[in-house]
């Protein structure tokens, strides 16, 4: 069986789910991966990992060295593929694809470059991805775009349209059950709202939005997964969370559940009616790039979704059949648009039915998978 080597700087961060998926439903090839820091092997095993970072310390720091004086390339990393035979190499994200550009040239594979979202937003901004990214467009095989959107954005960065490829990230629908969303015993409307606490996640606007409707509708209650993480931009941000929390006397009735990991939140989402998430371009130009794989999963879980009119979230949230959709930034639309599913439950089981059915025809890990298989099939 084939090797394909996939390419992460962290295996795998908290909300790294549909790389992971990747490595799981991809049948035809074998999956090894490399990676510069290791964490979450309890939430994501993979057996045949490899890492900079359990190497012994003098070998470690000559890597690291040799590392940042020739963009990341890691001669422990060509020896492993080397031995190994990989056959193609996959770069998740796409200052990864640029940093593993030597790797390609010095073991002669082919390479496929994913972009996710910061990667093809926020850094292309700067004049040095600028530079890296038209080199990167230049020597790569072949780019992975998870919806329209993104596609076109790499082709205005300077990738040629035939080299990009839409393949959509993909969801384990035998873990996530379809649950008919009706209105609780206890007539409490139960929202729930998950991400890192970033200024493109729009928490801020979902908030203050839910405290106007909770003015007139005292059933609502709102949990809260995620937090700041180390990050100066992160701490500042929740600090403006909080704000808003306390200055809308809303705390009594919001469940801060903090980071869970993925089952964990998985197992959460289960308890809740309506899924909220109001992605906007940040005031550093980071962007979601795609969509956010939350809003994948809590459609093929049954929940309608209010989002926005942001990147590739058209494409997976149809409006007004399996959620609503809003211009970003908007509150008063937020705020009319969240009122209306809370007073409207009846709709809840229709727009989660229509969810679920477009996330099997067209985010099911094991066809997704498959689509890739041949992309893979096509290089080697």
């Amino acid at each position: 069986m084939k090797i394909i080597a996939h390419s992460v700087r962290t295996y795998l961060f908290r909300t790294g789910s549909w790389i992971y998926s990747q490595l799981v439903n991809v049948k035809k090839f074998h999956s090894l991966v490399i990676a510069t820091k290791k964490q979450n092997l309890d939430v994501f095993p993979w057996d045949d990992v490899y890492f900079i970072a359990d190497l012994f310390g003098l070998n470690r720091f000559l890597q690291k060295e040799y590392a940042k004086r020739t963009d990341f390339y890691y001669p422990y990393f060509y020896k492993i593929l080397k031995k190994r035979g990989a056959a193609l190499l996959h770069s998740h994200f796409g200052n990864r694809g640029y940093f593993d550009l030597k790797l390609k040239k010095k073991l002669n594979l082919p390479q496929v470059t994913t972009f996710y979202g910061h990667d093809a937003s926020m850094m292309a901004l700067e004049d040095k991805w600028k530079k890296r990214y038209k080199e990167l467009f230049a020597r790569c095989d072949r780019f992975l775009a998870e919806g329209n959107f993104m596609k076109k954005t790499l082709v205005e960065l300077g990738c040629k349209p035939e080299k990009v490829i839409v393949q959509r990230l993909g969801v384990d629908l035998d873990k996530i059950q379809f649950i008919p969303r009706k209105m609780s015993d206890s007539g409490n409307v139960r929202l729930l709202f998950a991400s890192t606490f970033r200024d493109k996640k729009g928490l801020t606007y979902c908030l203050e939005a839910f405290a106007n409707v909770a003015e007139k509708h005292k059933n609502l209650e709102l949990s809260i997964i995620g937090d700041a993480g180390n990050s100066s931009r992160e701490v500042e941000y929740k600090k403006q969370v909080v704000k808003i929390i306390a200055e809308r006397n809303i705390a009594d009735k919001i469940h801060h559940l903090g980071f869970l990991d993925y089952h964990a939140f998985i197992e959460e989402a289960k308890k809740h009616d309506i899924f909220l998430s109001h992605s906007i371009i940040g005031s550093d130009g980071e962007t979601e790039g795609g969509a956010p794989v939350t809003l994948i999963e809590m459609s093929a879980y049954g929940m309608p979704v209010l989002s926005t009119l942001h990147c590739d979230i058209p494409e997976v949230i149809m409006d007004n059949k399996s959620g609503l959709l809003v211009p970003e930034k908007d509150i008063d639309g937020l705020t009319n648009r969240l009122e209306h599913l809370v007073t409207h439950p009846e709709l809840w089981e229709e727009m989660g039915r229509a969810g679920r059915a477009h996330i099997e025809q067209e985010y099911d890990a094991v066809k997704q998978a498959q689509k890739l298989e041949r992309v893979y099939e096509s290089l080697i």
